[in-house]
């Protein structure tokens, strides 16, 4: 059964023709994939765009996949460099940097490629919980592209700092640096923020 088995051991399989193989790695990552673009970019148009290029490439280089480096480290190294590519397209910086940004979380689609999130119920817990998600994606878009990047590899992507490095060709010591400072100012920044709301 696909569900039981290793990302690299469905990959595997998928270059010997399984289907079934590629579908399961689609469906463990397709929404973090998606997310990993839209915070950057913060465009549903483009982030699904670059979604499924990355899936189309994937299913056109599948193999070229190679046991020393995970899936996951190979298809986030190929999201990195398909981003990469869309700001080099479209010649400009990522939104956050230009137009000072602050996503409406009411407009954010965290759910698209997730059926099961729980959702709260009572009015005051939906206000307070979109006041804090309004909170945190404004002190993202704050922070200098490459520790919000590495912090959203880490953080909502669950890689590790050596993954990192590998994923945006830098060492594992600027890796370790740039989440360390991206924590410290996310810290402050909620801090600050839960200090107003009390």
């Amino acid at each position: 059964m696909a569900k039981n088995l290793t990302d690299e051991q469905l990959i595997h399989s998928y270059q010997k023709g399984d289907a079934e193989a590629f579908d399961e790695l689609y469906s463990r990552y397709k929404n973090a994939v998606y997310h990993y673009f839209f915070r950057q970019v913060h465009n549903t148009s483009a982030a699904d765009e670059l979604h499924q290029d990355v899936w189309l490439r994937i299913i056109k280089s599948s193999t070229d996949f190679k046991l020393q480096s995970g899936f996951k480290t190979w298809l986030y190294k190929i999201a990195h460099n398909r981003l990469i590519d869309y700001y080099r397209r479209s010649s400009r910086q990522p939104l956050h940097l230009v137009h000072n940004t602050i996503v409406d979380i009411n407009h954010e689609p965290d759910n698209k490629y997730d059926d099961s999130v729980n959702q709260p119920s009572e009015p005051d817990e939906i206000l307070q919980e979109q006041q804090v998600n309004q909170a945190l994606l404004t002190a993202l878009n704050s922070l200098p592209d490459e520790q919000k990047e590495v912090f959203l590899l880490h953080e909502r992507s669950g890689l590790t700092l050596q993954e990192i490095a590998i994923i945006t060709d830098n060492s594992f010591e600027s890796s370790k640096s740039r989440l360390r400072y991206a924590v410290k100012k996310l810290r402050q920044h909620m801090t600050q923020y839960l200090a107003v709301e009390r």
